[in-house]
């Protein structure tokens, strides 16, 4: 131990207490040897797929998570080398036993075959702290001995542990075994007494006994995986090893499949090869005829049916959606299992079946497997086989029907753990409410083959019809898994079976006359055993004629059935088959719809089979359903309401009815329990209703029509959305509009949103409630462009006209998108550490809490005005609430004010809801009022739903005793309210990057005074607001007068091809060659020619009819423009003379008011007015509104009508013209 003398200035001293070093050190390695498989594997294993704890050795770019971590592969076969580094076999074997020198340990050793004994010592603390507060070490004398065959022991080490050390020391011992008939004895012994005092530490314990055989072998037919690595990584504790290969057990596979690619080519002649598959059929064969660890001791090869399993195992790789939408496929049953443990045969087998939906049983001296799949009708039945007639039929209890199923199974992508994938039938939910059922899915790590299983797991179980019948011999033809087709007349409702009388070629005579009708099928049970379907082309009387002969003969008695449209054969897959002794066969079998494979793969609908034409109750539907309306007066507006009226239906309980306009969609009504219901604010006309009765059973009756019925309300549809627009936002665009007159009606604003201009590829972009008028369509990146429409819908479903197409586009101004990001950023923990300024670092940054346990140290040397001290001190805390620890660390010099230090922290923190760790070092200078810290911080922090990780550098330089946040950078990752977000920042006057070049570093790119300078760049995409260019910018294909473009700084452009879209400004100018003008603005005229508008009305008093039209001058014309309306028409059709009292035109301006000039021809009945007008306007005027009003006095009926005309637009005083 090292003395520290130091001296300071005044007083007494005393001794301060010295701590010695640890001079007890252990470094243990682990070598640990794994079985990975009984049986040869295809391999494919790195250190990416080797994890310890959960964490592979190694990543893909080739970098390490663990230091010095060896490991060794074998894959298994029967020449395989032995490892190296692995000259015996271990036994490990815990024990944790504390040697006290009162009770020796000792072990019995009973296995005669052991080499050695190797004992492992663990030491927790060894120390002694004196009277004087110095810490130093203890020394423990300890002894082992050995009895053999029951003999006297013998003292074959002693030892002892010498030293000190204040974390845990291990020490091993390798005890040789001489040769011994019944074993030996083990004892140790502790010969220094136990202290039992605070102030030694000196517990010693045996951590553990490893029984070693000393051999080299190499474990054929065994995949091997050895491991060595230093147990000081793991807290000197055996990880969890687990290893994922990329090919799995080589098992007998057919010679004509591949299986990476799950093809079979050509015809399969019935032989094998080695390969690694996880095909259940192949795994299910392997498991039948290994001898090692299967059935091959007792199974023969040609004892499984091989070729049923080809086919199912063809069934196993099919492509089936893998439910993660698009057109994604996967294999539809995956056999990825790892057995641990010895199981009864027919278990394991069981298991493996229930993979592909199958069974296996003991028939005809063969293993046989059956799985739900497609396939053919085998066999058929009816009532004339049956004996007595009458199959018997059973269901399972309601209180079995599940409606969710809770299924388990392997999660490979989260280190192989057990995951849950709920399945849930909506329909069977909404009947019987929520009934779980849990599943384990052996073999599957897929979820969307979980919820396969899980899908016909409900559907079987809700789908459990069961038919048994007894029959005669023919009862043995059939096989547990054979579809069998029964025609039991007294189900179906009428005969569709029977025995046929003959047979001659393609005409077949039946025992009776039935309602077989041509395209029937008619399917009879042939010599061979199986069944056979023809369709059938003519039927007279009882001889039924067939497309096709069968392909065999059929003989006389034998069982016929029908299968057609309206009445199809029950389908049954065989369960049982049992042999009654009497020359009878009871078979058992469940409900068979084909439907549902394709239901369980891709969700299709299932088509429930009709087995029966007994008609079902049924509900009576309304009766004269009828169409009324009325009309009410609202804000000075007349409002007609559509009224649909029914009378009530027996045993009705409430009724859905559908209206519709105009031959549209059919619009549905909310389902009510009353005998109708109203529209209002409906348009004009032709309606059509319908209306169905549903009763307690929810069955529902046939539409019962309403006459169609023409009303008259509001013309055409509702206004489209008004001024709609689009404006930017930082990453964003925001869309406003408004609505017209007479939309308050609306129920929303549809809108849609397309990449083009033209609305290819359109999507919906949201459904805005009325009276929202804006939406703001967030998350983009900045300049990002799409382009709007929107529509109005009204609450009775009307849609007015789309909107044109507007152009958004994000923010894409530096200028504005800067100061949003800058407050963003600097509004986070992120920014705030960028801009921090240093204080000087001290003892203050410490928990501000009481340590349970603390440990300081202080070193302190004193010369009158100079100090330097170096100062340790560790503190830790825990109870049922927080915990926390901390060590603090500090280097300092001082001579007369100028003082240097190093400071370091190291502190975490933890309590039920939050976690905080943090590591900073700071270096700080200080000469009087000038210094300068540097400070490296990480910091890391998470609550319940918010966190962060964050690294930063800080620089603080003081001059006059003012301090300067010279230059800082941060790496920060944050999490709030679910979103993350990432930064990188730095603080810094100057910015650069270099690159050393001919023994000189060249500046690359500069940034100083808010400014970037870089010497060269390419730029694949690039938006600028604001580009100066000192000399040229050109295609990269230019060549002066052929091809590309370039501008110069002189102004001088030259393009060799161009399109131009936009206004071009020019004082004058030439064409050669051809021009195309559409519109030419200037000293000429444009013109449109506004739409015709009608209406008729009848009136008992007398009333003001208005009628009107508009349109828009989009206008901004940097002169005055005349605006001519030159011939506008008007009429007005009384019912009646005198009908109309008065006429009037007025012309709406921009909202101002003017009077045309007007003609009028009347009669006694009809008006026709024939009106001019002329205005200018100024200059530069924009979007200006024409609108032409037509209003009518008048009572009884009138129709009115403006008819189309023309509005003329041209230059005021046009320079064409000259006056003389």
């Amino acid at each position: 131990m090292e003395t520290i003398y130091g001296a300071k200035g005044g007083g007494g001293g005393g001794h301060t207490p010295v701590e010695a070093k640890d001079n007890l050190l252990s470094e243990s390695t682990a070598k640990i040897l794994l079985a990975i498989s009984e049986g040869e594997i295809a391999g494919g294993l790195d250190d990416t797929r080797i994890f310890l704890d959960e964490t592979p050795i190694g990543n893909a770019d080739g970098t390490k998570n663990f230091e010095g971590v060896t490991w060794e592969f074998r894959p298994g076969s029967e020449q395989q080398e032995y490892i190296k580094g692995i000259p015996s076999v271990d036994n490990d074997n815990a024990v944790g036993v504390e040697l006290r020198d009162d009770q020796p340990y000792i072990r019995m050793i009973n296995n005669t075959q052991l080499s050695a004994i190797r004992l492992r010592f663990s030491v927790p603390q060894l120390m002694r702290q004196h009277d004087n507060g110095d810490t130093t070490g203890y020394r423990i004398v300890y002894a082992i001995d050995l009895s053999t065959d029951g003999a006297g022991y013998q003292e074959l080490v002693k030892s002892a542990f010498d030293g000190k050390t204040t974390s845990e020391y291990q020490r091993t011992h390798r005890i040789d075994l001489p040769s011994a008939t019944t074993g030996w004895q083990l004892r140790v012994r502790r010969l220094t007494k136990n202290q039992n005092t605070a102030r030694i530490a000196d517990k010693v314990s045996i951590a553990a006994v490893t029984e070693v055989i000393d051999a080299k072998l190499r474990y054929p037919n065994t995949a091997l995986l050895f491991v060595t690595f230093n147990a000081r990584q793991f807290n000197n504790r055996i990880p969890k090893i687990s290893v994922r290969p990329k090919g799995g057990l080589l098992v007998k596979v057919p010679t004509n499949y591949d299986p990476v690619n799950r093809t079979y080519a050509g015809v399969w002649d019935g032989t094998f090869k080695l390969a690694a598959t996880n095909n259940p059929a192949w795994v299910f064969y392997d498991l039948v005829l290994n001898n090692r660890y299967g059935s091959g001791d007792r199974i023969k090869p040609h004892q499984i049916e091989k070729w049923d399993l080809y086919k199912i195992a063809q069934y196993c790789d099919e492509w089936v959606p893998d439910g993660r939408g698009g057109e994604g496929k996967e294999p539809r049953f995956l056999c990825d299992v790892y057995i641990q443990s010895q199981e009864a045969a027919y278990t394991v087998l069981r298991d493996i079946a229930a993979i592909f939906r199958g069974m296996t049983f003991w028939a005809d001296n063969k293993v046989n497997a059956v799985a739900d799949m497609p396939a053919s009708i085998f066999r058929t039945f009816t009532n004339a086989n049956i004996v007595g007639g009458k199959p018997s039929y059973s269901g399972g209890s309601i209180q079995n029907r599940y409606t969710q199923a809770l299924v388990s199974f392997t999660d490979t992508d989260n280190h192989s753990k057990d995951d849950i994938e709920a399945v849930a039938d909506l329909k069977l939910q909404h009947r019987y409410g929520v009934r779980k059922v849990e599943l384990s899915a052996i073999g599957c790590t897929r979820r969307s083959e979980a919820n396969r299983r899980g899908r016909w797991a409900l559907l079987t179980n809700a789908n459990d019809r069961m038919i048994t019948f007894a029959t005669g011999l023919e009862g043995a033809i059939p096989s547990p898994g054979h579809i069998i087709a029964v025609a039991d007349s007294n189900l179906a409702g009428r005969d569709n079976g029977g025995r046929i009388s003959s047979a001659k070629g393609r005409s077949i005579t039946l025992d009776r006359e039935t309602s077989i009708k041509a395209g029937d099928r008619l399917i009879i049970n042939l010599p061979d055993g199986k069944s056979e379907g023809r369709t059938v082309t003519s039927v007279n009387k009882k001889v039924v004629t067939v497309s096709v002969e069968y392909s065999q003969i059929p003989q006389k008695e034998t069982v016929w059935v029908v299968d057609s449209d309206d009445l199809a054969v029950q389908l049954y897959r065989v369960i049982n088959i049992s042999d009654n002794g009497d020359n009878t066969y009871t078979i058992s079998g469940a409900i068979h719809n084909p439907d549902h494979y394709d239901h369980i793969d891709s969700g299709a609908r299932i088509d429930e089979r009709p087995v029966t034409v007994i008609p079902p109750r049924v509900q009576p539907a309304p009766k004269k359903v009828e169409i009324t309306s009325y009309s009410r007066v609202d804000q000075g507006m007349a409002l007609t309401t559509l009224s649909v009226s029914w009378d009530a239906a027996e045993n009705a309980i409430a009724y859905e009815a559908q209206w519709r306009r105009d031959n549209g969609n059919w619009v549905n009504a909310p389902r009510t329990s009353s005998l109708g219901f109203d529209i209002e604010g409906v348009y004009s006309g032709r309606y059509q209703v319908r209306v169905r009765a549903v009763n307690a059973s929810e069955i529902s009756s046939a539409w019962t029509n309403a006459p169609e019925t023409s009303l008259t309300g509001k013309v055409g549809n509702p206004p489209k959305p008004v001024n709609f627009k689009a404006s930017p936002r930082v990453f964003g665009i925001k869309l406003d509009w408004g609505f017209d007159e007479n939309t308050s009606d609306t129920l929303k604003t549809e809108i849609q949103y397309s990449k083009t201009p033209n609305g290819e590829d359109l999507m919906l972009l949201s459904d805005v409630p009325y009276p929202s008028r804006n939406y703001e369509m967030a998350g983009l990146a900045a300049g990002i462009v799409f382009y709007f429409r929107a529509r109005l819908v009204d609450k009775s479903g009307n849609e007015s006209e789309w909107t044109q197409w507007v152009r958004g586009e994000s923010e894409f101004d530096v200028n504005t998108i800067l100061p949003d990001l800058n407050e963003h950023f600097m509004s986070t923990d992120a920014g705030k550490q960028l801009s921090q300024e240093l204080d000087w670092l001290n003892e203050s940054v410490l928990v501000n809490s009481a340590a349970i346990k603390e440990v300081k140290i202080e070193v302190t040397v004193n010369h009158e005005q100079s100090q330097s001290q170096h100062k340790t001190l560790e503190r830790a805390f825990a109870d049922e609430r927080k915990s926390w620890a901390e060590k603090y660390a500090q280097v300092t010099a001082s001579i007369n004010g100028v003082n240097a230090g190093v400071v370091r922290l190291d502190k975490a923190v933890t309590n039920l809801d939050r976690s905080f760790s943090e590591s900073q070092k700071q270096v700080q200078a200080k000469l009087d009022n000038q210094g300068a810290l540097i400070n490296s911080k990480m910091q890391a922090e998470f609550k319940q739903n918010a966190g962060y990780a964050m690294h930063n550098t800080n620089i603080t330089i003081m001059v006059d005793g003012k301090k300067y946040s010279a230059a800082s950078m941060v790496i920060s990752a944050e999490v709030k309210a679910g979103k993350i977000e990432s930064f990188i920042g730095f603080n810094a006057n100057n910015f650069a990057f270099f690159n050393p070049t001919r023994g000189k570093m060249e500046p690359l790119m500069f940034m100083k005074n808010g400014q970037i300078f870089m010497r060269e760049s390419f730029i694949a995409d690039a938006s600028i607001s604001n580009a100066k260019i000192g000399s040229v910018i050109q295609s990269n294909n230019f060549v002066s007068g052929k091809s590309g473009w370039q501008i110069n700084k002189n102004g001088t452009p030259e393009f060799n091809d161009g399109i131009f879209r936009g206004k071009i400004y020019a004082r004058d100018g030439e064409f050669r060659g051809t021009v195309y003008v559409d519109k030419l603005v200037g000293d000429n005229a444009t013109a449109t020619i506004y739409k015709e508008v009608s209406k008729s009305e009848i009136h008992g008093k007398r009333y003001d009819q208005i009628i009107e039209t508009s349109v828009i001058y989009k206008g901004g014309m940097p002169y005055d423009v005349d605006l001519l309306m030159p011939t506008m028409q008007f009429t007005a059709e009384g019912s009646v003379p005198g009908a109309i009292h008065s006429t009037r035109v007025e012309i709406i301006i921009n909202g101002v008011k003017y009077s045309p000039q007007t003609t009028v021809i009347a009669t006694e009945k009809d008006r026709r007015l024939i009106c001019s007008l002329y205005t200018t306007l100024k200059a530069a005027v924009k979007d200006v509104k024409v609108t032409i009003r037509y209003i009518t006095y008048h009572k009884n009926g009138c129709k009115t009508t403006i008819h189309p005309a023309m509005i003329i637009a041209c230059k005021h005083n046009s320079s064409s013209f000259i006056s003389i």
